[in-house]
């Protein structure tokens, strides 16, 4: 297993390839080898870290990494918490700060302008939409050199011949808004080396980060399990997540803003009146997500004895079918 460090070694055909991975892709397709590519997804995402000290923007009330917009804000994609785009690093004053975001589009452009002879195929949802086009994608793969993939590897697929794969950005699979991001990304970086590294084949396995000293990163790539645990577990007290509580996500949506806006408010309300020992904490996110000219608004509760409090907006529940309720 190799570790790259992006910030000191970038390739002249991407900052999202290094020298050295650029390097093992020719040696193995010389040696007409299969290589995979992994990345966690299809379009861009950014999040922002500091070059000079590894620092890595969560958002204070969830725990999870702060996405950047175009509108110069950095914005947690749960809590809707948002700031300006800082210009210096909250933790060192450092101005050397990166957005970093890379999607399967972009690795597959630039490796079709290097690679102008290479049969290279990109596995993932924009590819493969359905059962025919699945079907049809198994025999690219066979016939493939370089194949692009997402986490969609990890599971229901056992290829041969793979001697080298890449994770083309590791911190990438930290930025997904969820509480329990670091805990999914360390089952799926484990499940993809389990899976090649148990057959015969010597596959050779290079992780790239521009972030190798974080302490997130190190254990993905250390597979630390025990202080990977003892970190998230203090994590999840701090900040009220399972499974020390439990979480429940109300979803509204209508297609008329103000209409979601306002029975999303109500219910809200409501469920802080009958909170009246403040026993459960509950949170209102009130800038919606647009989904199919539909506005979706959301409510976050975490406490214990979620389904009894939850038996007081049954009615609610039962006669709006916009209404979703969602456990974690």
């Amino acid at each position: 297993m190799y570790i790259i460090n992006l910030s000191q070694d970038k390739s002249k055909i991407s900052n999202y390839i290094s020298n050295t991975l650029l390097l093992k892709i020719e040696e193995n397709l010389k040696n007409n080898k299969k290589i995979i590519l992994y990345l966690n997804k299809r379009w861009e995402y950014s999040s922002l870290i500091c070059k000079d000290c590894n620092y890595f923007y969560k958002c204070p009330n969830c725990d999870t990494s702060l996405v950047v917009h175009k509108n110069n804000k950095i914005i947690c994609h749960i809590c809707s918490y948002s700031k300006d785009l800082p210009l210096t690093c909250k933790k060192c004053n450092s101005t050397n700060l990166e957005k970093i975001g890379v999607w399967t589009q972009q690795i597959e452009k630039a490796l079709k302008n290097y690679f102008k002879n290479i049969n290279i195929f990109r596995f993932d949802l924009d590819s493969v939409k359905n059962k025919k086009e699945k079907n049809k994608a198994l025999e690219n793969i066979k016939n493939a050199q370089i194949i692009i993939w997402t986490k969609m590897i990890t599971t229901g697929f056992d290829l041969e011949n793979i001697w080298l794969i890449s994770i083309i950005l590791i911190e990438q699979e930290l930025i997904n808004p969820s509480y329990n991001t670091e805990e999914k990304a360390f089952i799926n970086i484990k499940q993809i080396i389990w899976r090649w590294s148990r057959k015969w084949e010597k596959t050779t396995f290079l992780i790239q980060t521009y972030i190798p000293e974080n302490p997130s990163v190190k254990m993905l790539i250390q597979s630390n399990y025990k202080n990977f645990f003892l970190q998230t577990i203090n994590e999840r007290k701090i900040f009220n997540y399972p499974p020390l509580t439990e979480l429940v996500t109300i979803e509204y949506r209508n297609k008329n803003k103000q209409k979601a806006l306002d029975f999303s408010q109500s219910l809200f309300n409501k469920l802080n009146f009958l909170n009246k020992e403040k026993e459960y904490e509950i949170i209102f996110n009130k800038t919606p997500f647009k989904k199919y000219n539909t506005y979706h608004y959301k409510i976050i509760i975490k406490w214990k004895n979620l389904r009894s409090f939850l038996e007081n907006i049954k009615n609610e529940v039962f006669k709006n079918s916009n209404l979703n309720i969602i456990f974690s």
